[in-house]
């Protein structure tokens, strides 16, 4: 019965899955960061221009949970009473300083935080505790528990150096970080632009309870030996490369890698499933993530984290392209043909196609646009 249940509800996720990805445009990745963090019970931080949906994953997600939802958009003049509600005047005529927090972030179940980063320490330090244990002091000096199930922050830009220090404790506390670009395919854009439907009612919406048996069962899928192998080798391996993360990051891994499998329809952790770990292992957003994704994927050589990172290949190669001195495009020109070929060689892994496609497309325009110079 239980096993019998458990595929049910993985039925609904995979329905949730398509759903998604049918109205945000090439943003799987995104839609698997938030729903692996609900099911490992963590939080999800998106950082990238604005108009890029990342408020709109949240709205699409709670299509198909239902649940009571705060957004807030963070600044340096913010106030606690925007999040956490206004002091009581009852409670001030008693001398006691407690907050009403009905319709405020502590009784919200899916949380939106915008610009996350950009909140005053009065703020930050309340969310703290609020993100990692899930409860509240609203003044009394009783730390009772919110319904918080997830919080999606976004920011426009990851801090500053100056401020990386001071805001390292509310970074940690998310454990799946992600940059997050534009819409660049042709096909995406036509889709977005012509095609992408709304999302309306969901009918195979997951309730409470299936939501905690989904959590309890992925917190329960076991590792393989192989995959732990593989972890610890991984986390020595990024130690030699300068990139150390801390105990409670390291934890938090174990238990995002169970929900991936999990959500991927399997039973046991697999070393395949440590690609997921390229979103958790590093603090320094600037270089780290490309050294954890490179060390992920020769050690534990999964298919999607290869394809990552030839995007990056590709990325940086179109980056540094100039189709105005020949020489340099047909260079970078040859460059992106040997990533597309490369890609080719990858077996049933549904995001090289599309990253094939995507490079395929960009050789075609670089060669264009060289033509167009001369």
């Amino acid at each position: 019965m239980e096993k019998h249940c458990s595929d049910d509800i993985r039925l609904k996720f995979d329905a949730a899955r398509r759903r998604l990805a049918d109205v945000l445009v090439d943003r799987d990745e995104e839609i698997d960061l938030a729903l692996i963090a609900l099911l490992a019970k963590e939080h999800v931080l998106l950082v990238g221009p604005p108009g890029c949906g990342k408020s709109l994953l949240l709205d699409s997600l709670l299509t198909w949970l239902g649940g009571r939802k705060f957004s807030a958009l963070l600044t340096r003049f913010s106030v606690p009473e925007e999040l956490f509600g206004p002091v009581s005047l009852a409670g001030l005529k008693e001398d006691r300083f407690v907050r009403v927090t009905a319709g405020k972030l502590p009784e919200a179940e899916f949380v939106f935080l915008d610009e996350v980063f950009k909140g005053n320490s009065a703020i930050l330090n309340c969310l703290l505790k609020i993100l990692n244990e899930r409860v509240f002091d609203a003044g009394d000096g009783i730390a009772r528990p919110t319904p918080l199930k997830l919080c999606v922050a976004a920011s426009n830009e990851w801090p500053a150096p100056e401020t990386a220090k001071e805001l390292s404790a509310l970074f940690d506390r998310f454990a799946l970080r992600k940059s997050v670009i534009p819409v660049r395919t042709n096909e995406g854009r036509s889709r977005m632009l012509w095609s992408a439907p709304k999302l309306g009612a969901a009918a195979d919406r997951l309730n409470h309870d299936e939501l905690e048996e989904a959590c309890r069962r992925a917190a329960a899928t076991p590792w393989t030996d192989d995959a732990r192998e593989a972890f610890e080798t991984i986390l020595r391996a990024l130690v030699k490369e300068g990139v150390q993360p801390g105990d409670r990051r390291q934890v938090k891994t174990v238990g995002v890698v169970r929900a991936y499998a999990f959500l991927n329809g399997a039973d046991v952790v697999q070393p395949e499933h440590l690609e997921i770990a390229a979103h958790c292992l590093w603090d320094d957003p600037v270089e780290q993530p490309h050294v954890v994704t490179r060390v992920i994927a020769k050690i534990a050589n999964p298919p999607g984290m290869r394809v990552n990172q030839m995007l990056l290949e590709a990325e940086e190669i179109l980056t540094d392209a100039d189709p105005r001195d020949l020489a340099k495009a047909a260079t970078a020109a040859a460059k992106l043909g040997e990533v597309e070929r490369r890609l080719g060689e990858i077996g049933a892994e549904p995001r090289a196609a599309k990253v094939r496609t995507y490079v395929r497309e960009q050789i075609r325009k670089l060669r264009l646009a060289s033509l167009s110079a001369v």
